[in-house]
């Protein structure tokens, strides 16, 4: 047997305690968000790509949604969102040992954008009449701020380590093209990058000028 040594996971209750509440609470949670019309049936399969059957099952509580499906109901969901969230800051829920800087939180989102790149496509879908063609596309009139957000931080780091466009935010971060834009249009009106070469093969530069504060 192996030693009763080290820290203990919580006695699993409620919706963690087994797959039949599971099941129960899930079919609760997309019943009260969608109800269970035909309606509703097509739109959690547009959602989450599941067949018909496989849907009746979670609205009836046969079964819950397993891995993929589930992702793809917390990304979709905002019902199903929130009772993650829930989760994550209940009681059962293992506390972070330390606070999470923002390099980490740029690390996990460069591997999230990874993963998103290894399964075909970008972390959100880019119009393709809308490409990053340089700096003329960037937001105009945008005013100078003393403070940057997280997003634009991270740019900047990228920008120093080589090459890094909107199209890199909007993977990594998963916001639109105009908000990765209206970042990169804050940066440049703050003197702290320039755009050096042609529309479409230029890059952005350091000026070498400070980097203000961190926005909280």
């Amino acid at each position: 047997m192996l030693p009763n040594t080290g820290r203990k996971f919580p006695l699993w209750t409620g919706v963690l305690g087994g797959r039949e509440t599971y099941a129960q609470t899930i079919a609760e949670l997309l019943r009260k968000e969608h109800g269970d019309s035909r309606r509703a049936i097509k739109q959690l399969m547009r959602q989450t790509d599941a067949s018909e059957r496989t849907v009746k099952h979670w609205l009836s509580g046969q079964h819950g949604p397993d891995t993929v499906y589930f992702l793809r109901l917390v990304v979709s969901s905002p019902v199903i969102r929130a009772f993650v969230l829930g989760l994550l800051e209940g009681p059962a829920a293992i506390p972070l040992t330390g606070p999470v800087d923002r390099i980490s939180l740029a690390r996990a989102r460069e591997a999230y954008a990874a993963g998103e790149a290894a399964g075909g496509g970008p972390a959100t879908s880019a119009r393709k009449n809308d490409p990053e063609r340089g700096p003329e596309r960037d937001p105009i009139n945008v005013p100078d701020r003393t403070e940057i957000n997280e997003r634009q931080h991270w740019f900047l780091d990228r920008v120093a380590a080589g090459r890094c466009h909107a199209k890199e935010i909007v993977s990594v971060w998963a916001v639109s093209l105009k908000t990765a834009r209206r970042d990169i249009a804050v940066l440049k009106a703050a003197g702290l990058i320039c755009y050096v070469g042609s529309p479409r093969k230029g890059q952005y530069r350091l000026t070498g000028r400070r980097r203000p504060l961190l926005a909280r």
